[in-house]
């Protein structure tokens, strides 16, 4: 992967080039970077990307939540077909804000700043935490449920800790304790990346998964969570 930059105004405009994979963590370093800097307008420029395999996936993801947390603001242009529906499959295509052309993205920008982001943020706060998890593949609780531990967790998904993962894709059913006094809540998940031991040895082995077929007050039961354990730890 090869990345050349520009700007326009005080947008940062990132032309990717060839593949986004493993060996794409100059991504995260240079979205990191430019935070930094005081840019948080970031458009990629995916015309000249040719694949993104699922490790290219995670790498994306962890760029494109370090912006959002940051309060900055992301989106993608140019976006070739078989690229958009691997961000489908993934679930992602609802989280990224895709536009045709460069042209269209750059002006899109001004709109943004009109547009109230808190939900946008609040769905990607994610609290670094140590909460039981139980799952197993398929989307019913019938059947033997492996353990593991969530270390993170959003509105949107949470990664699982555990020796035992499953490949990109895989269904997921889940029981995550919150609290020992109540009932663990149930949710269904689709895997999206798996850590790499080297690029992401702190996670090895574990896998990201996106939350699907979510009711709004699970939802809202995990944003409460968050929320309150936010506010909880601020005041120590």
């Amino acid at each position: 992967m090869e990345i050349r930059k520009r700007f326009f105004n005080n947008i940062a405009v990132l032309y990717i080039t060839h593949n986004i994979d493993i060996d794409s963590a100059a991504l995260i370093e240079e979205t990191g970077r430019l935070l930094k800097e005081g840019v948080g307008k970031i458009l990629c420029n995916f015309a000249n990307v040719n694949i993104i395999d699922y490790n290219g996936l995670s790498i994306l993801s962890i760029a494109y939540k370090n912006v959002i947390n940051q309060e900055g603001v992301m989106k993608f242009c140019d976006v070739p077909a078989h690229i958009k529906a691997l961000f489908k499959s993934a679930r992602l295509d609802t989280v990224f804000e895709m536009h045709a052309d460069e042209e269209n993205a750059l002006e899109s920008f001004a709109l943004s700043a009109k547009v109230d982001r808190l939900t946008l943020r609040r769905r990607f706060k994610r609290i670094d935490a140590n909460i039981p998890v139980k799952y197993k593949v398929g989307l019913s609780a019938d059947g033997k449920l492996s353990r593991g531990k969530a270390p993170n967790i959003s509105a949107d998904g949470l990664f699982i800790l555990s020796e035992h993962t499953h490949p990109a894709s895989t269904h997921l059913y889940m029981e995550i304790g919150f609290d020992n006094k109540q009932k663990p809540l149930a949710l269904m998940g689709s895997v999206i990346w798996l850590a790499d031991r080297e690029l992401q040895p702190h996670s090895y082995p574990g896998m990201g998964v996106e939350f699907i077929n979510m009711e709004k007050r699970s939802q809202e039961k995990i944003i409460e969570f968050i929320d309150k354990n936010i506010t909880q730890r601020s005041k120590t």
